[in-house]
């Protein structure tokens, strides 16, 4: 290949890299998205088991009652903070899949270049060879039909 494309190489790890970082950073938002939502579905998880023991309690006393409906106030505004959390999450992985995606574009764009300057590089070095031994064999052909044998004075 000759200097054409090979200028072309490190705009291609360029891109490469940029495409590389972008995935690692969604991968890592999306491992980020998933422990919010473990934690959300954990948060529930506990407010239903104090819901199912509260109904499974019967009677109380009201100090309990009232410590009770506090308690379950901080898990509700737990869940509120933490569906928040997701939300903002799924903004951030959104945004991140689309950076991946632009990167993959402009990656895959000079791999193309890339690509179609080696094919025509090799296109025309090709036709130089086939050029040159076409030469080569008119060259020989003349000197037949003159009698002169190539090697021979």
């Amino acid at each position: 290949m000759s200097q054409d494309s090979s200028r072309l190489y490190p705009v291609q790890r360029l891109t490469s890299q940029r495409r590389d970082q972008a995935a690692a950073e969604l991968r890592q938002a999306e491992g980020e998205l998933r422990r919010h939502e473990q934690r959300l579905e954990e948060i529930l998880e506990l407010r239903q088991q104090y819901c199912r023991q509260l109904s499974e309690d019967g009677a109380i006393e009201a100090s309990r009652l009232r410590d009770f409906n506090v308690f379950l106030t901080r898990l509700d505004e737990a869940v509120v903070q933490q569906r928040q959390s997701v939300a903002q999450q799924q903004r951030r992985v959104t945004q991140l899949h689309r950076q991946w995606l632009q990167r993959w574009g402009e990656h895959r764009t000079i791999e193309h270049v890339v690509e179609r300057r080696a094919e025509a590089e090799r296109a025309e070095q090709a036709r130089r060879e086939q050029r040159e031994a076409d030469e080569t064999a008119r060259l020989l052909y003349q000197a037949l039909q003159r009698g002169h044998l190539p090697g021979k004075g």
